[in-house]
């Protein structure tokens, strides 16, 4: 088998009504109704203010990103839920026909495990090992080279498995209403949700196991080389909101001075330009969009009036 051959599995999910590593889901018992809650996580999933900012971060960031892939020999499973409102699941649809490498997947299932193996099963039909499947969500995105870095090494580590991969060193975007400001950082994140990649044997995906775990579970290669991703934190954000001025954000976290930003984003993220625009500005404008769909939310939400 030519290995060079061999597409990359990419996995997104993209507002998948279902037990993941969503906060609801931590910590069920056995009296815990399931359905109920899936269907209350939808209420909060599918709010048209939500959505919107979650296609608008998918088609401004990750997608241009995929697009502009060195290697373009990958697959991308979307994964969604069949409980998805029509008009969010046809904008889906549109989207994913629009590439033949964006598989969408409708399930019905109520976890990412039961949603994701009969298209995993499928990919790796007839191949004498798993292919390489790596995770990303649907408001991050990658350098373009993640696709080539990430099959170099599994062609290095010929047949070695499991292992896992990290490409840690990165760029962080924040734009919080309270900073009043966007801010640009360079980050090493080992084995962070963004790109974290594995090849493993048996009915197992990436999300069969947390991502931070990888590196004390399974012989695992961490990349410092270059840069591996670029993750956005705004209000509105599904994961907590991080604070600049704790500890552990400052270990790992360095502003970024302007030039460096300039030469970062053009080798790395050069999909984030347009003409006659420093490429920070075009980056900080997006970002500050995507910061804007959140506030006018905000703006927009009923307020009780007192009597």
């Amino acid at each position: 088998m030519n290995y060079l051959l061999e597409p990359v599995i990419g996995i997104c999910r993209f507002s998948f009504c279902g037990n993941g590593d969503w906060a609801a889901y931590a910590n069920l018992d056995s009296d815990t109704d399931i359905d109920l809650l899936r269907l209350e996580q939808a209420e909060r999933l599918y709010d048209d203010a939500r959505m919107a900012l979650r296609f608008h971060l998918f088609e401004t960031f990750l997608l241009p990103s995929l697009q502009a892939q060195k290697d373009p020999n990958f697959v991308l499973i979307v994964l969604t839920s069949d409980i998805m409102p029509a008009k969010h699941l046809k904008r889906l649809h549109k989207i994913c026909e629009a590439d033949d490498r964006l598989l969408l997947v409708v399930s019905d299932a109520t976890s990412v495990h039961e949603a994701l193996m009969p298209e995993i099963t499928r990919l790796n039909s007839g191949l004498s090992r798993p292919l390489v499947q790596f995770r990303i969500d649907d408001d991050d995105c990658l350098s373009e080279d993640y696709v080539k870095e990430l099959r170099a090494y599994m062609l290095r580590l010929g047949d070695v498995m499991p292992v896992s991969y990290s490409r840690s060193t990165g760029l962080v975007v924040t734009s919080y209403a309270a900073d009043n400001a966007t801010h640009v950082y360079r980050a090493n994140l080992p084995f962070n949700s963004m790109g974290t990649a594995i090849r493993v044997h048996g009915e197992r995906t990436i999300f069969s196991f947390g991502h931070a775990a990888l590196l004390r579970r399974f012989p695992a290669v961490v990349d410092n080389s270059g840069m591996g991703f670029l993750s956005i934190k705004i209000d509105g954000h599904d994961s907590r909101p991080i604070n600049a001025e704790e500890h552990g954000f400052k270990r790992a976290h360095a502003p970024l001075k302007e030039a460096d930003t300039e030469t970062i984003l053009s080798k790395w993220f050069g999909f984030l330009h347009e003409e006659g625009q420093a490429r920070k500005d075009t980056l900080v404008r997006r970002v500050e969009e995507a910061a804007g769909l959140v506030r006018e939310k905000s703006a927009k939400r009923p307020r009780l009036k007192a009597v």
